[in-house]
Parts: structure tokens; C-alpha cells; sequence
């Protein structure tokens, strides 16, 4: 099924007025991840140093959350620190983890120090002690643990991050079912392809004039079918399983305006079943009146607050109404449903960026940009500037 933009809301966010900001604390992990983009060059930052870039991140992005990533943040030892640092600067703070060192008990600290979400990267292509060779039908068992986990907080989010492949491309409806299934514990769930640089063929790169050899780089390969999964043909294998996951929302691409880099999907139900999702007209309203009101763009809210209300939208989005249509039919057929919470989820489809006639074709509207060198630059590429001091591009351009 294409995807029909007319009837999608395009983000209106920008570099200087976006929902989010991205920093990393540390490029060390307690994990390994192949296609990784991160490479261990620096080791633990300084703490002054961080809090110099969220206050950077505020100025220039007008952000009202910055997500907290690595390497593996959960082994920063300032980690706390950071997190309370941002939390009063009035900005919701999100940690982006593979979840190996949390604990309940360290959890609660979070909570304490004002995190507003933790985000696991918990996927089959990472060499997780204990996980080695599961499918990610297996891996919905250690998925479920830590949602149980953060569940148990009360007020702080949770949400994943899972890079596809071609080796686990057709488990993605299995991974949306159980997030489905949970969707009163997951509030977010981002399904990303993998981003790597092709090294076949004889392509050779540049930073600027200087030639660059990036066969080493983990983020390198010589495969180029397992880099050309589009966020299209990720949405297309989700509506085979399931054709009501409809998105409501979109980024393009900067080079490729045609590219749908970002489509969003926002399910409505309770934990026993799916009534729907919103459409383009309930997402465009959220964050029309979030500005008016703050001032700020919004990519979640600070608490979950289940409710029907959302039903109230049914006057104007026609998504919203046949979900209502959904759940009166359910309650026919049961009619506790009627007093049952519903709860609203969302589902990125993430296309990274690629190199189109020797530019990056990022998201225009990209919700992570980081601080270097007194610049706001996209965090998926800040090792080529970290390494090489520039975007490095193929020499035949």
C-alpha cells in the first residue's frame, strides 16, 4: 500500500523550533551491536562539558526533551547528574539504553532525579550475554521484563528501539503485536532500518579533498541489499499482518523530498484489543495547541493518562471515528470494554540517512540533532565529524 501523503500531516519542526535534542555522555558500551555508528574515541565526557551542550541544545533547538545516549549511558558514572541537570532546566530527560546494567533499584533513582522515559535498544542483532541466537519472538520475554520494570515507577514512559534487518525485517508485526498487547506499559515504539556506509564496488570516500578509509568503520559493509530497507517497504510487510496500521504523520527527506524518512503510526485501544488509530487531524491539533499553549513543539507527554477523550476527535478526524465505531462494537459484544482505559501508543518507521548523488539525505525536521564544535549537526553522522572533521562523501562527487 503506498503511502498517500495528502492524507498525512507533515511535522512542522524545524532546526531552531524542534520537540527534541540529542546528547552523548560516553562512546563506551557494554554491548556490541553490528552496524553500530558509534566508535570508542573519547571514553567518559566531562560532566561541565555535557552541561554546557544541553544548555547549547535549549538555545538553539527550542527543545522541550533531550535524549540521553552513548555508547551505553547506564555506565557514565555522573549519569544521574545529567539527568536531574536536565530535568530542571524545565526539558523532559530520555534514556536511550540497552537496558544490560538497570536495575530496580537504579530505576527508582531515575525517577527520582526526574527521567521522563527510558528508550531500550533491545534487538536480535546485538550480542546480549545470555540472549545469544534468539529471534525477536524470543527476545518480546526480556522486552516484557523491563516494560514490567518501568511500569512499576509509575509516571516515567517507556519505549524501544529496534534496528531492522534483513534477517529480522518479518518479525516486525510480531514485535508491533506485543507492543500492542502492552500498550498500556509501551508508549513508544521505533522501528529503525539499519544504517551502514557501502564499501563494494570500488566506491571511494572524501572528507572534503582528503580520501577517508572507512572499510573499518563498524558502520561500514559490502552488502547493499541489507542497507536499501526503506521505511515504505517496512510499513508495507506491517499492513500485510495488519493493513489498520494506517500513519497519520510524516518527515521527508532533505535531498529526496520524496523520502518518507519518519512515518508515524499512533494505535488507539486497551490492552486486550486495537480500536484504531488517530488520523493526520488529531496529530496536526496536538501540536498546534502544545505550541500555542508552551511555546514548544511535543514528541510525548510527560505522564500517560489513559482516556477516552481522545474520542472526542471523532468530530473531525474520521480515524478517531471509526475507532470509536471499533469500541461501541466491542462493548456490544462486551460491555465491560466500556469502562475498560484506553490508551493512545506510538510507532515510528524510521528510514536513516543515505548518500543520494553525493549528499545526505537526512530528515528535514530531524528531532536529534547534537551539539560539535558549536554547531547543531545531525547525531547519526557525528563520528565522521569526530574522526574525519566533515560529512564524508563518495569521490565521484
Amino acid at each position: 500500500m503506498a503511502v498517500e501523503r495528502e492524507n498525512l500531516y507533515r511535522f512542522p519542526w524545524s532546526k531552531t523550533d524542534n520537540p527534541g535534542a540529542w546528547i552523548e555522555v560516553t562512546d563506551i558500551c557494554d554491548l556490541s551491536c553490528p552496524s553500530c555508528f558509534r566508535h570508542h574515541l573519547e571514553g567518559h565526557r566531562s560532566l561541565d562539558v555535557i552541561k554546557e551542550e544541553i544548555l547549547t541544545c535549549q538555545r538553539h533547538t527550542n527543545c522541550e526533551r533531550i535524549a540521553i545516549a552513548g555508547g551505553e549511558p547506564l555506565i557514565y558514572p555522573e549519569i544521574l547528574e545529567v539527568v536531574e541537570f536536565i530535568s530542571k532546566q524545565g526539558m523532559k530527560p530520555v534514556l536511550m539504553t540497552n537496558g544490560h546494567s538497570l536495575t530496580s533499584e537504579l530505576a527508582c533513582e531515575f525517577r527520582k532525579a526526574g527521567l521522563a522515559q527510558f528508550f531500550f535498544h533491545v534487538d536480535s542483532g546485538q550480542q546480549r550475554p545470555g540472549w545469544e541466537g534468539k529471534n525477536e519472538i524470543e527476545l518480546n520475554e526480556l522486552r516484557q521484563y523491563y516494560a514490567d520494570m518501568v511500569w512499576n515507577l509509575r509516571g516515567v514512559l517507556c519505549g524501544y528501539n529496534i534496528t531492522i534487518t534483513r534477517k529480522n525485517l518479518d518479525y516486525m508485526p510480531d514485535i508491533v503485536h506485543w507492543s500492542s498487547k502492552n500498550i498500556q506499559k509501551v508508549q513508544n515504539l521505533t522501528l529503525i532500518a539499519v544504517r551502514a556506509l557501502l564499501v563494494s564496488n570500488g566506491i571511494v570516500y572524501k572528507a572534503g579533498n582528503e580520501s577517508v578509509d572507512v572499510s573499518g568503520l563498524s558502520c561500514s559493509t559490502d552488502n547493499s541489499s541489507e542497507i536499501d530497507i526503506t521505511s515504505d517497504e517496512m510499513l508495507e510487510v506491517l499492513q500485510r499482518a495488519n493493513s489498520n496500521l494506517l500513519p497519520c504523520a510524516f518527515l521527508n527527506g532533505t535531498v529526496n523530498t520524496d523520502t518518507n524518512k519518519f512515518l508515524v503510526i499512533v494505535p488507539i485501544g486497551c490492552k486486550h484489543e486495537l480500536y484504531g488509530v488517530a488520523g493526520a487531524k488529531t496529530v496536526e491539533l496536538s501540536q498546534t495547541l502544545h505550541h500555542f499553549c508552551t511555546g514548544r513543539y511535543t514528541s510525548f507527554t510527560k505522564a500517560p493518562r489513559p482516556s477516552k477523550s481522545i474520542f472526542l476527535l471523532s468530530l473531525i478526524d474520521s480515524k478517531v471515528r471509526t475507532a470509536l465505531k471499533n469500541l461501541l462494537s466491542a462493548s456490544v459484544r462486551n460491555p465491560l470494554r466500556l469502562f475498560q482505559k484506553v490508551h493512545l501508543q506510538c510507532v515510528n518507521i524510521v528510514q536513516p540517512t543515505e548518500i543520494i548523488e553525493g549528499e545526505k539525505n537526512f530528515c528535514d525536521g530531524c528531532i536529534n540533532l547534537i551539539p560539535w564544535k558549536g554547531k547543531m549537526v545531525h547525531s547519526c553522522v557525528l563520528d565522521e565529524y569526530r574522526m574525519f572533521g566533515k560529512l564524508i562523501r563518495p569521490s565521484e562527487y
